[in-house]
């Protein structure tokens, strides 16, 4: 295992080509591992490429944020990313759909400073709420959210489909927003655009 020293984590927030083959290298391992990033086959080069792409693109409006952990060889060992939501009334608020961290890398605190970097952007790009899913079975990732303050607000039993295996997806949300802010919050009252009255 590498000390977490070895690595620096930043921001991509420019194309560079030269993180492509080594992100690709990463993602494939990590799928052949078994990892649960939402693959079952590892992506295509190209694939992981569009994705890079995108990511970068989206960055330019704060309406991405992608986290590498690389060591001085240009090797990543990790990474992580958040997309801002898209429809009009979610817009201050982004997914994360991927945190990684390699196996010979897993213990020194990688996915911590990958999501750390994630929510200290997400803050500075003005998002309110950060999502994510966990695999039920992913136990290590589950008590990191919850180390770092994220909150589980439900979960769909036997949702995560591979081959005719079943596991829960678990839903967690990390509220980013200033203990002193401007906005008006009415929680579940029955006021505002949409209102109807209890019943």
């Amino acid at each position: 295992m590498a000390e977490q020293a070895d690595y620096t984590v930043r921001r991509v927030t420019e194309p560079e080509p030269e993180l492509l083959d080594s992100l690709h290298h990463l993602i494939t391992v990590l799928v052949k591992e078994g990892a649960a990033l939402g693959w079952v086959d590892p992506p295509s080069r190209s694939e992981v490429g569009d994705l890079l792409g995108d990511l970068v693109q989206e960055s330019d409006l704060d309406d991405a944020c992608l986290a590498i952990a690389q060591n001085a060889a240009g090797e990543i060992a990790g990474f992580a990313y958040w997309v801002r939501r898209e429809g009009e009334t979610e817009q201050p608020h982004a997914d994360v759909p991927r945190v990684a961290v390699a196996s010979w890398s897993r213990g020194g605190g990688l996915g911590k400073r990958l999501v750390n970097e994630l929510t200290s952007y997400a803050r500075k790009a003005g998002i309110e709420y950060l999502t994510l899913d966990v695999r039920g079975n992913n136990h290590a990732a589950m008590a990191l959210y919850e180390r770092l303050g994220f909150r589980e607000y439900g979960r769909i039993p036997d949702f995560v489909a591979i081959g005719d295996q079943r596991w829960d997806n678990v839903y967690f949300w990390l509220d980013l927003r200033p203990d002193e802010h401007d906005l008006t919050l009415h929680g579940d009252t029955p006021t505002g655009p949409g209102a109807s009255e209890v019943r």
